[in-house]
């Protein structure tokens, strides 16, 4: 058995820095050591649960992730049947599609002169694009490479497809905390953190790429249904307009 160690003892045998093991603690990942005055000991268990964060950082938890996996554990989970739960889960919600580039061939996206200083550094706030450590820039998700030009191509104005992409994104985190609770009330059950297994993880695996099938439909269909209502009312005053102006008729006198 291992003796008590002195923090940086405990960081040598982890390999990680001091302030690292400091971190952990500050976020509730590692329990505080044992006082003996002014001195910590720190034993086996927080370098089994260093080992351990290492191994889940090394398998794509964030550290936020791997906080609530301990969490979820103190409360009487098994911490195995936790990391398969979120193991599984994330495996589904591979998100977006990234590409990286170099900002030469980036511009070569847009269409001419419609990208400048003011619309790249609104495009890096709002997390659409990244700088790299190479110097290259990353766009977390592909599809604004499609969809940003095809948009400016058709006269919309940078700024206003920047602006518009902003509002979206705010209502379609709306919409993903109202499915979210869908599948976690009515599929999963109230107090499903509590009562996380194996054959819990097995549902959720199945279920969730169901719902966000769904959610997708579901979607496309109001939005499809919403345009066409616009589109009709846009018309429906149109016509109106004209069939007030003044006419052809004969004039009286």
């Amino acid at each position: 058995m291992t003796e008590e160690m002195r923090l940086d003892e405990l960081a040598a045998a982890a390999g990680v820095a001091s302030t690292t093991v400091r971190l952990y603690q500050q976020k509730g990942l590692l329990p505080g050591p044992r006082l003996v005055g002014r001195t910590g000991w720190w034993s086996q268990a927080h370098l089994d649960r260093l080992r351990l964060i290492a191994r889940l950082k090394d398998q794509g938890f964030s550290l936020a992730g791997i906080g609530q996996l301990i969490e979820a554990a103190e409360r009487g989970g098994d911490l195995g049947d936790l990391v398969g739960v979120r193991a599984e889960i994330d495996g589904i919600l591979r998100g977006p599609e990234p590409e990286v580039l170099d900002p030469a061939d980036l511009m070569e996206r847009f269409p001419t002169d419609s990208v400048g200083p003011a619309e790249m550094a609104r495009a890096v706030e709002l997390g659409l694009v990244e700088g790299t450590d190479d110097g290259r820039l990353r766009v977390p998700d592909r599809r604004f490479l499609e969809v940003g030009p095809a948009l400016i191509d058709l006269g919309v104005p940078t700024a206003r497809v920047l602006d518009e992409w902003e509002h979206l994104s705010g209502v379609a985190d709306g919409l993903a905390r109202r499915f979210v609770t869908i599948f976690e009330t009515d599929v999963l059950g109230e107090g499903w953190r509590d009562r996380i297994d194996p054959d819990l993880a097995a549902r959720a695996a199945e279920a969730l790429p169901q719902l966000m099938a769904l959610a997708h439909q579901v979607v496309d269909a109001a939005l499809d249904a919403a345009l066409a209502r616009e589109v009709e009312a846009r018309l429906d005053d149109l016509r109106d307009r004209e069939g007030g102006s003044p006419g052809t008729a004969a004039h009286t006198g």
